[in-house]
């Protein structure tokens, strides 16, 4: 039996990959268990765990970073190319240029501010959990530095290659 990823001549997919997809899966499994488990006390009981109310935001938004760079990695971000794909190549490969420096600005400063966030949070702590609020922040970190290594990735090492 053959699975997308074993059949021939289908590229397999990469260690990272498969971490962050079973990162993913988890952190899934746990928001839906926290929420379900939410749900049940409430109607049931008339009564919840605020634990798991904060423990499934957090899961979400490492979720969602996650999720953002996976997507990134394979290039199915949502874009509108109406224009770009109006124009001649030498106009497009500038536009492509722009759209990538304007984007590297962007995370850069998405970089600088969740940094700023992650300091800040060290010594500030959640009011149920009490887990440092750095490691909420610390998903917009990792998702903006992955997406500006993604980004000069496909920038310069993908079109040397492409030259070649």
């Amino acid at each position: 039996m053959h699975t997308p990823d074993t059949a021939a001549g289908a590229p397999r997919k990469p260690l990272i990959r498969k971490a962050a997809e079973a990162f993913m899966a988890i952190t899934l499994a746990l928001m839906v268990v926290a929420v379900f488990s939410n749900v049940v006390l409430r109607y049931a009981f008339g009564t919840g765990l605020v634990i798991y109310e904060e423990l499934s935001r957090l899961l979400f938004v490492w979720l969602v970073c996650m999720g953002t760079v996976v997507t990134a990695h394979e290039k199915r971000h949502l874009s509108f190319d109406l224009l770009v794909d109006r124009v001649g190549p030498r106009t497009r490969a500038a536009m492509d240029a722009l759209a990538t420096l304007v984007a590297a600005v962007v995370l850069g400063m998405v970089v600088k501010g969740a940094w700023d966030q992650v300091i800040a949070g060290l010594h500030s702590y959640s009011p149920v959990i009490g887990y440092p609020l750095a490691i909420a922040a610390a998903a917009t970190l990792f998702m903006a530095a992955a997406m500006e290594v993604l980004l000069f990735k496909q920038a310069v090492l993908d079109r040397r290659r492409n030259r070649t």
